[in-house]
């Protein structure tokens, strides 16, 4: 992450770009694709610096979206007492799964996130006096604030673009961090860290909440970019989705995950324009990259960009 100012100055170039040379659907595109990063990063941060591979992330994006819907919708709340109690109610779920989650290994927290996802997905379902079951609630929109239409696909990309790279910043400023150390530690040898008298449970917890807080903010970036909350983005199916971005991109590093969902999201776009079974074409062509590349593509670049550099320097 020390070498990584290029990829940052990279990325503030596109995002500063895209809107102003691209269309409308690849804006649409490319709001969909942020919002699915900040998923996958909050995905990455547990299963990068912990081990830990969570399938209820998603659910705490789901859970800030129905929170905007429920109370913005239905109940008429203003859109500045919206967004920052939806993200609450997530966070406060949060706090609730990883109280539950945070003693479990490996493949027992997989399992428990799997359940706990799946309930939550289930209830949207059957609450149907409050999410509106399958039907979902729509009409939600983004506020005018100060003459600012934010429901224009190109500014709600400005903003997002904005608020992703800012999360993306800090969580990069959190692994450079003690804590950031500390967990890694705890992944290599969590009896060691523990026996130098680290709070290996409760460091475990704040990332637990942490992630599901970034979470949180996609969701309601997810919200306002549908226009409707539904059961869907709650599934299984989008669980899995945000886990193999992540796995392809390279969830152990900080761009890695980004990198995977851009990779999905251009590749789902590209292939549903010549076959109807472009899930099955998306599905080999992940296969052969896991296969052959099982760190992610991010390292593999990290990997080759080192190797020129150090050819270069011993050249020179």
């Amino acid at each position: 992450m020390r070498n990584d100012t290029p990829i940052i100055i990279g990325l503030i170039a596109v995002l500063l770009l895209w809107p102003l040379v691209m269309g409308d659907y690849a804006v649409s595109q490319g709001n969909r694709a942020m919002i699915y990063a900040l998923m996958a990063l909050s995905f990455s941060v547990l299963a990068g610096r912990l081990g830990w591979f969570s399938l209820c992330q998603t659910s705490f994006a789901g859970i800030s979206g129905y929170t905007v819907a429920i109370l913005g919708v239905k109940y008429g709340w203003p859109a500045g007492a919206v967004i920052p109690t939806a993200i609450l109610v997530a966070v406060a779920f949060a706090v609730v799964f990883g109280l539950l989650t945070v003693r479990s290994r490996k493949v027992s927290f997989l399992m428990l996130t799997l359940a706990l996802g799946q309930m939550v997905w289930a209830l949207s379902f059957q609450w149907v006096d409050m999410t509106g079951g399958y039907n979902g609630i729509s009409g939600i929109r983004m506020p005018m604030v100060l003459g600012i239409n934010f429901n224009d696909d190109r500014i709600f990309f400005a903003l997002l673009a904005v608020v992703t790279l800012l999360m993306f910043l800090g969580v990069r400023r959190l692994y450079q961090s003690r804590f950031g150390l500390l967990l890694l530690g705890i992944q290599e040898n969590e009896e060691r860290m523990r026996a130098l008298g680290h709070p290996v449970y409760l460091a475990r917890f704040v990332a637990f909440v942490l992630a599901g807080a970034i979470a949180a903010v996609a969701g309601v970036f997810l919200v306002f970019d549908m226009g409707i909350m539904s059961p869907s983005p709650l599934g299984l199916d989008h669980a899995v989705w945000v886990l193999t971005a992540a796995v392809l991109g390279g969830y152990r590093t900080l761009w890695g995950p980004a990198l995977g969902v851009v990779i999905l999201v251009a590749l789902e776009a590209l292939v549903s324009q010549f076959t109807d079974r472009h899930t099955m074409v998306i599905g080999l062509v992940l296969l052969l990259c896991i296969l052959l590349m099982p760190r992610g593509l991010a390292e593999v670049f990290g990997q080759f960009r080192n190797r020129k550099a150090k050819s270069a320097t011993a050249s020179s």
